[in-house]
């Protein structure tokens, strides 16, 4: 067996290890260039979940207010809202839930688009009337809640 006597014959004979600055700033680039393509697909996949969701909440609603129909006789005023389906207990919670944007649901009876029941409208992630892409309106007579 070897046996150095100095620092440097033992750097030899043992050898360097570890990483250069150009080899770690590589990787960090890589893992970068990946999380970019990664958060990419989740940001994508959050949005259709917000769709997916604000279209079953407008299911619901039809659901609740086709019970309140029933036992009301008509459905509510434009005036009483989709508030009237909490007050009636026909919605669970305190009051009616807002869309997964964080604004609320536009109802109206008659509805202009529903002939013979009310319009619920969600103006989606722009929260403007029109769009498309994220910013679509979701509604309950038309895609993409409507299939």
């Amino acid at each position: 067996m070897l046996k150095a006597k100095t620092y440097e014959e033992r750097k030899i004979l043992v050898g360097e290890s570890g990483m250069t600055l150009l080899e770690i700033m590589v990787v960090i680039t890589i893992i970068g260039i990946v999380m970019s393509i990664v958060g990419v697909a989740v940001m994508k996949q959050l949005e259709k979940s917000k769709k997916d969701a604000a279209c079953l909440q407008i299911r619901n609603f039809e659901e609740a207010l086709d019970h309140y129909k029933l036992e009301k006789g008509s459905y509510p005023s434009t005036e009483e809202g989709l508030a009237a389906l909490v007050q009636a207990g026909k919605l669970k919670g305190k009051s009616v839930p807002k869309d997964p944007w964080g604004r609320d649901y536009i109802y109206i009876y008659p509805g202009q688009n529903n002939q013979d029941g009310p319009d619920i409208v969600s103006y989606g992630a722009d929260g403007r009337e029109g769009g498309s892409g994220d910013g679509e309106d979701l509604n309950n007579w038309g895609p993409p809640c409507v299939k």
